[in-house]
């Protein structure tokens, strides 16, 4: 009696949760690979590994889908990165050979390549010239079938396809024939080659395969989901925090200009904004704004960095408040409330002695009760003086009054742009904001 599956073959589902395990491992450290690995003749073929030592289930050696009872394609693609970080198609996605004397007789709706390839799984690895086994998967798995609104342009291009070998020109197939999908080559090449056979024509034409053109496959890894932050199952029991660490430890005491050399991403102009944001992404593995993981948790990430004494150089910016609107709001419904109830993510660089900046340390950070207390002073003081004609900055809680927080303007401009106070008043915005002092010791707890 043949050992049970660890997922149900007939579902999508499972098989697509099965498949997880796979997220930011290589095949070697999921499956036991046979000792003579090396020599197994279709070594060659990541999906066929992964289907024969993964999901322990031989594939049906016909047109049907490689999962046939639960109607799902296995398909492995490589992926590289571009300079910038971004993740890119290594090459096209081949689907399913073109049997020439077949398609002729095929419709649309019955063909072979709907038939197979209709459901698929996708698997997406890092590409890098080592065995292909021992490529790592980077981005979660994709159950993916053509969207409704891309099938009319593959219907179009299968039936290009399909017409050039009715013109007995199976032979001048080209990619450039069609958009979506490509007729593309996949024999061994050379002249030594064997030819297939076309009904229309006595002249022999290489062989070919549906296959999806790699600016296709860009437009899937741009609506796929992020690359997942967690790599693995065993680093999913190690928790949000340890993982970030592991993340950032192989850059801690970097320079700026280390780091970005070690990422292969340079800051294009001096006075470029938001490089050190994206290069910390870049750290975590994207080249997105958000991380899916912290989207859950609610994790807002701060960049400090802190002078040779270990202030910041900065200090922590908060909401700004509308004067007409404080003075009716609650504590538990305003702004600064809210951002408060938050966990952060600092990440912090340090001025060394030499006056470069490195990366020092990651610190998940959440306002201590007592301290939220005193934020809150901070703010009832400012809703106060505003109702009371002492909405001026002066009369407003300063870094001298309290601990935690004070009130200042926004924005290098404050005075070209002024709002109502309930007065009558128009006055520039303000905000709240994290003293100096206070950032540093919470950094140093």
């Amino acid at each position: 009696m043949s050992q049970a599956l660890p997922y149900d073959i007939t579902s999508p589902e499972s098989i697509l949760e099965y498949a997880k395990g796979l997220s930011g491992k290589t095949l070697e450290e999921v499956a036991d690979l046979p000792d003579f690995v090396e020599n197994i003749k279709d070594k060659g073929d990541l999906g066929k590994m992964v289907e024969r030592y993964y999901f322990g289930h031989v594939p049906p050696n016909n047109h049907d889908p490689d999962f046939a009872e639960a109607g799902v394609e296995l398909k492995t693609t490589g992926v590289k990165t571009l300079k910038n970080g971004e993740y890119r198609a290594k090459e096209r996605l081949v689907l399913t050979n073109i049997d020439y004397n077949a398609l002729d007789r095929e419709e649309w709706l019955t063909n072979t390549l709907l038939t197979k390839c209709g459901l698929m799984l996708l698997l997406f690895y890092y590409y890098e010239k080592i065995a292909i086994y021992k490529r790592r998967f980077v981005y979660e798995p994709l159950l993916w079938s053509f969207p409704a609104t891309d099938l009319e342009i593959i219907k179009k291009d299968w039936e290009t396809i399909k017409q050039k070998i009715r013109d007995g020109k199976a032979h001048e197939l080209s990619e450039g024939d069609t958009f979506y999908l490509g007729a593309c080559r996949k024999g061994s090449g050379g002249e030594k080659e064997p030819l297939k056979t076309q009904p229309y024509s006595e002249i022999k034409a290489k062989a070919r395969a549906f296959s999806l053109k790699p600016s296709y496959i860009n437009t899937i890894l741009d609506n796929h989901a992020q690359p997942a932050l967690i790599k693995n199952q065993d680093d999913a029991s190690m928790g949000l925090e340890e993982l970030v660490e592991r993340k950032f430890a192989p850059y801690f005491g970097k320079t700026i200009e280390e780091i970005s050399d070690m990422l292969d991403f340079h800051k294009p102009s001096k006075n470029h904004k938001g490089f050190g944001k994206s290069l910390v992404m870049r750290i975590l593995g994207t080249t997105k704004k958000t991380i899916p993981e912290f989207e859950k948790a609610d994790i807002e990430m701060k960049l400090l960095t802190l002078n040779r004494s270990g202030t910041p150089t900065e200090y922590l910016q908060f909401p700004t408040f509308d004067y007409m609107k404080i003075v009716d709001e609650d504590w538990i419904d305003s702004s600064f409330y809210a951002k408060l109830e938050k966990k952060f993510l600092f990440v912090v660089f340090q001025v060394g002695q030499d006056k470069e900046v490195r990366l020092s340390k990651t610190v998940f950070w959440n306002m201590p009760y007592a301290d939220r207390l005193q934020a809150k002073q901070v703010w009832e003081d400012t809703k106060y003086l505003v109702a009371n004609h002492k909405a001026e900055l002066q009369y407003l809680p300063k870094i001298s009054d309290d601990r935690v927080a004070h009130v200042r303007p926004h924005g290098a401009n404050n005075t070209t742009a002024l709002f109502p106070t309930p007065q009558g008043d128009m006055l520039p915005r303000l905000g709240f904001w994290l003293n100096k002092k206070y950032i540093a010791e919470q950094i140093n707890k």
